[in-house]
């Protein structure tokens, strides 16, 4: 196989091209021209290239704020599923204990019948009265001993 010999011609043109492509790239960073022709435009790039990379780093916190909130999102859920699942084996056990506790309880025939003598009445509590309770029932007999009844007309 032969390898592929560039021509001279086109060496020269892809070396005025780079030249071309590296001044056309300094000359777009060489503000100092820019800056006393177009003061204006000039400082309206700076200020939404500042725009743009404030758009950027905020994109990019919010994103990860995202990402982890669903992280946090996803652990918890996994720890829910296995939470239901223990549940789901207490309410298990507690149904075949209850269900040995009933075969092994003697029968219901031999219980003592309820009666509205064997019923034991307890008197209600009295309130405690505090300080602050006493205070407010005190303030609010002055106040409404001080309250006339309005009438009507003159």
């Amino acid at each position: 196989m032969v390898p592929f010999k560039h021509t001279k011609s086109e060496l020269s043109f892809q070396k005025n091209y780079s030249k071309k492509a590296v001044a056309l790239f300094k000359a777009s960073f060489a503000t100092t021209n820019i800056s006393r022709k177009y003061p204006l435009l000039l400082s309206l790039h700076r200020g939404i290239d500042g725009a743009l990379a404030g758009v950027i780093i905020s994109g990019a916190v919010l994103t990860g704020l995202a990402l982890h909130s669903q992280h946090l999102w996803t652990l918890n859920f996994s720890r829910l599923h296995f939470t239901k699942d223990l549940i789901h084996r207490i309410e298990e056990s507690t149904a075949i204990l209850e269900k040995y506790f009933l075969a092994s309880a003697s029968s219901p025939n031999a219980m003592v019948s309820t009666k509205s003598a064997h019923l034991i009445y307890v008197d209600k509590p009295q309130e405690r009265q505090t300080p602050f309770k006493d205070f407010l029932g005190n303030m609010y007999r002055d106040v409404t001993s001080l309250v006339h009844p309005i009438s009507n007309g003159y």
